[in-house]
C-alpha cells in the first residue's frame, strides 16, 4: 500500500487543543469542532470532539476525547456515524503541571497500538497515529528525516529520561539544561505546526 503524506492528510493535534485552552483548565467536559479543506477539490470535512475528565484530581483520573463525525465510503457513498474514543496519556513536567498526549486507539494486525503521539491522522474511517495510518512526512519522500524545529518527540523523551537530578550544588545539572534546550526547541516547532493547522482549518 502506498504511503500517504502527512502534510496532505487530515490531522488532529494535541498542541492545537492546548493552544485553544481545551487542556489547560480544570474541567469535566470541554467540546469543540474542527474543519479541514482539501487543497485540490476544495471539499470540506469536519469533526466534533468532546474532552472528558473523570475522577478529576484523584489518582484514578481518566482523561479521554470522543471524536464524532460522519464517514462517507469512497466507493459506495454510504454514510456512517462514527464515535471514536481516544485515551489521553500524561507526563509530569519538572516545574509542575502535566503534558497530555493522544494514545493511538487503533489495532493493527489484531494488536492494540496505544502509541503515545502528539498528532492523530485520518486513516479513512478512523483516526490514529501515522504508523497505523501508514503516513510519512514529505521530507521522508525526499530522502530526509522529518523533525519539527529540527527536534522530534523521541529526542525530547530521550533527553528527559537522562535527567537524574535537576540541581547539584545549587546549580542546574548539565543534563537538565540539555533537556530544557531540546524541549524548548521542540515546543517552538510544535507551536509553529499548531499555527499551520489553525490556518489550514480556517481555509
Amino acid at each position: 500500500m502506498a504511503r500517504r503524506i502527512a502534510e496532505q492528510s487530515q490531522a488532529f493535534s494535541i498542541f492545537w487543543l492546548k493552544k485553544y485552552g481545551y487542556l489547560n483548565k480544570d474541567y469535566s467536559l470541554q467540546s469543540g469542532g474542527i474543519t479541514w479543506t482539501h487543497n485540490f477539490s476544495g471539499d470540506k470535512n469536519g469533526i466534533n470532539f468532546y474532552v472528558y475528565r473523570d475522577d478529576w484530581g484523584t489518582e484514578h483520573e481518566d482523561v479521554y476525547i470522543k471524536l464524532k463525525y460522519i464517514h462517507t465510503d469512497y466507493w459506495s457513498g454510504e454514510k456512517n456515524d462514527i464515535e471514536l474514543k481516544v485515551p489521553l496519556a500524561k507526563t509530569h513536567c519538572y516545574f509542575g503541571g502535566v503534558r497530555y498526549w493522544f494514545k493511538c486507539p487503533l489495532y493493527k494486525k489484531g494488536i492494540y497500538c496505544g502509541r503515545r503521539v502528539g498528532v492523530l491522522y485520518g486513516t479513512g474511517k478512523y483516526f490514529g497515529c501515522r504508523y497505523c495510518a501508514n503516513i510519512a512526512y514529505q521530507a521522508q519522500f525526499e530522502g530526509g528525516k522529518y523533525r519539527v524545529g529540527s527536534v522530534c518527540e523521541t529526542d525530547v523523551e530521550r533527553a528527559y529520561n537522562k535527567v537524574k537530578r535537576i540541581f547539584y550544588n545549587g546549580k542546574p545539572t548539565k543534563r537538565y539544561l540539555q533537556y530544557l534546550k531540546v524541549r524548548n526547541r521542540s515546543n517552538a516547532g510544535w507551536i509553529k505546526m499548531a499555527n499551520k493547522f489553525d490556518y489550514l482549518a480556517k481555509r
